[in-house]
């Protein structure tokens, strides 16, 4: 639908994205903290907020959809989106992704971020590809002919460094930025280096390995997620970067999907 105005909710582990699309076109974004326990008038009180200062009049909204991968936000977020729009919310979910075909073991524990992913790729007009979502986790989600086939999960690069500056008494957070070499003279740089081009190897070998399961060695690669313009720029495995990604996949379901959003309203007795 050409003239349809959109705002597309990605609750993820570390941050909310929030997006409006015009059409097809993105004209307003904002990435929020997740909070794991939030009401559902808080998160009316903070979208509220945002749409303020938005291009787009509220009213102007003729879809909504919500993709999360914390169950217990789930139905703050439904309530809130639909005390504040009143428009139907559809949530991303295995019933509800547009006749993805996903073939994996349990549908219903294949992220509704990683559907998202693979059903934005699948209206780029392809029917096999993957997509590396760098975020908390990085997932690499990967679709055959025109399905979800699964994948892998592996920790994201900001999760690593918590995990290693945790364990390890005399290694304190950096800032992650490229070190000049990989081999460090100093142990702030040798984090970076372990971490940057770690990371970067680690991709490079899961897309060999990916491509060679697929049995297609020009398989399109695209990259999503916090950090994926960073790792884009260095390697020559990844086809396209795209931020908005995800957002896109959502966006296709708020507008052709069928799902029912339970609803919990309050009634005043008379």
């Amino acid at each position: 639908m050409a003239d349809s105005v959109t705002l597309v909710v990605d609750v993820g582990n570390t941050h909310t994205v929030l997006g409006i699309f015009k059409g097809t076109k993105v004209v307003d974004y904002w990435r929020l903290t997740t909070r794991k326990e939030t009401t559902s008038d808080e998160v009316m009180n903070r979208i509220g907020g945002l749409l303020r200062f938005s291009k787009i009049n509220p009213e102007e909204i003729t879809h909504v959809g919500l993709s999360t991968v914390v169950p217990a936000l789930e139905r703050p977020w439904i309530k809130a989106l639909d005390s504040l729009l009143k428009k139907h919310v559809q949530v991303v979910n295995s019933k509800n992704c547009l006749g993805l075909k996903i073939e994996y073991q349990n549908p219903s524990m294949a992220g509704a971020d990683r559907l998202c992913n693979v059903i934005a790729l699948r209206e780029e007009g392809l029917k096999n590809g993957v997509v590396v979502d760098m975020g908390t986790a990085t997932t690499f989600d990967v679709m055959k002919d025109g399905a979800f086939v699964g994948g892998v999960i592996i920790p994201g690069i900001n999760a690593s460094l918590d995990a290693l500056t945790e364990k390890a008494a005399r290694l304190l957070p950096v800032t992650i930025e490229w070190p000049e070499n990989v081999v460090a003279d100093n142990t702030d740089d040798a984090i970076r280096a372990g971490l940057l081009y770690g990371f970067l190897a680690q991709l490079e070998v899961l897309i060999g390995k990916i491509k060679k399961e697929v049995g297609c060695e020009d398989l399109p690669v695209y990259a999503t997620g916090g950090w994926g313009k960073t790792i884009a720029r260095r390697t020559t495995l990844i086809d396209k970067y795209d931020p908005f990604l995800t957002l896109r996949g959502i966006r296709l379901v708020a507008v052709k999907g069928n799902s029912v959003a339970e609803v919990e309203r309050d009634t005043e007795e008379e």
